[in-house]
């Protein structure tokens, strides 16, 4: 087959020695020899605790190179290897991919980061908010995946109309705008399982304001403007539910240096993802110096937040807009990270706009 139809996942072919390989790291083990090692790697070293209590030294560890010439310098023997990868559905959306029986294409399709819910959420209650629960698995399939019903979608409203709990007399009188309103009210019941205090929040933002022609001695005489509405949810409790997620299977838990064993026998180091910066090692390695109980055999790792925050369209027609901010986590790759489906992009709070009367017309600004 010509070369420019060849295509592979990058990186796949990576080994552990200390792990058994799969058949494709075997068959790319052979490719490429080590000319050269590197008994000095670049990671920091830690001291003892101020106590006296000596920490455990981090031992790097190298790996065997793939059969592109790539090799990894861990501060650490890694505890985890991260699932997922050597298939192009697990990279990539594409309507003509077939991921059936890829098992980690099939769990990331489902929503990772959403908090866990509270013990008194059962089966027997999760439709409560609606008229039955065959109407709230037709919500739920309305709200879920794409804008646009295709075959796809199609094909995954069977998996709701396959639930022991949808009835078919049930779904001739679904009316979904009844539903919305019911899920409404009964959210405004401060009792209810699925309370604000198990994901989102609602605060409010206080702001210095300047004004033309006007001085004061100190920002805190400038006046002062409280912005509510403004809804997040709490850092921490997203990275819990998202470590706690199987999502969390294709986390790189234990950063490295990438090097590459150049045809001249050169090693060069590689840069391409979060988890192999060299801030992410430095990271590392402040969070493994920190003090530790002589019982603690707890490992330490680095939650990598990654934040961005942009205006976004909602309409098609019109001109109703959001301002979010996003989470996503630097321990996933890049690759599985830029994947719709794989539910990586974690909303962490709303901006809400603030509008400013003049003695003119009023001008609002985000």
């Amino acid at each position: 087959m010509p070369s420019r139809y060849i295509d592979y996942v990058p990186g796949s072919a990576t080994h552990l020695q200390h792990m058994p390989p799969t058949q494709r790291q075997a068959r790319g083990r052979h490719s490429a020899q080590v000319t050269e090692r590197i008994t000095e790697p670049d990671v920091p070293q830690l001291d003892d605790n101020a106590d006296g209590h000596q920490r455990p030294p981090l031992i790097p560890f190298q790996t065997e190179p793939d059969s592109m010439g790539l090799y990894r310098i861990y501060p650490t023997p890694p505890t985890l290897i991260p699932k997922g990868g050597g298939t192009l559905d697990s990279v990539c959306d594409a309507p003509t991919l077939d991921a059936t029986g890829n098992v980690a294409a099939q769990a990331l399709l489902g929503v990772a980061g959403v908090p866990a819910p509270p013990p008194e959420i059962t089966p027997d209650n999760l439709y409560d908010a609606f008229s039955s629960p065959t109407a709230g698995l037709l919500t739920c399939w309305h709200y879920s995946g794409s804008n646009s019903k295709s075959a796809a979608e199609t094909h995954r409203l069977t998996t709701f109309l396959d639930d022991d709990q949808y009835r078919r007399e049930d779904a001739r009188m679904f009316n979904l705008p009844r539903e919305k309103k019911l899920v409404e009210d009964y959210l405004k019941d401060a009792s209810n399982p699925f309370r604000a205090d198990n994901g989102w929040r609602e605060s409010s933002v206080k702001i210095r304001l300047p004004k033309e022609k006007m001085k004061w001695s100190s920002e805190t005489d400038a006046p002062e403007l409280e912005i509510k509405g403004v809804h997040h949810r709490s850092l921490t409790n997203v990275i819990a539910s998202v470590f706690e997620d199987s999502a969390s299977s294709t986390f790189h838990m234990t950063p490295f240096q990438q090097m590459w064993n150049a045809s001249d026998g050169r090693n060069i180091e590689v840069f391409s993802e979060a988890y192999s910066s060299p801030a992410m090692l430095e990271a590392y390695a402040e969070v493994n110096s920190l003090h530790i109980e002589p019982d603690d055999n707890l490992e330490r790792v680095v939650a990598s937040l990654m934040m961005w925050s942009d205006s976004t369209h909602l309409a098609s027609f019109g001109d109703a807009s959001l301002w979010p901010f996003y989470l996503y986590f630097g321990n996933q790759s890049k690759y599985p990270r830029g994947k719709p489906t794989s539910s990586a992009c974690h909303h962490v709070a709303y901006i809400p706009t603030v509008c400013h009367f003049f003695s003119r017309p009023y001008r609002c600004t985000d």
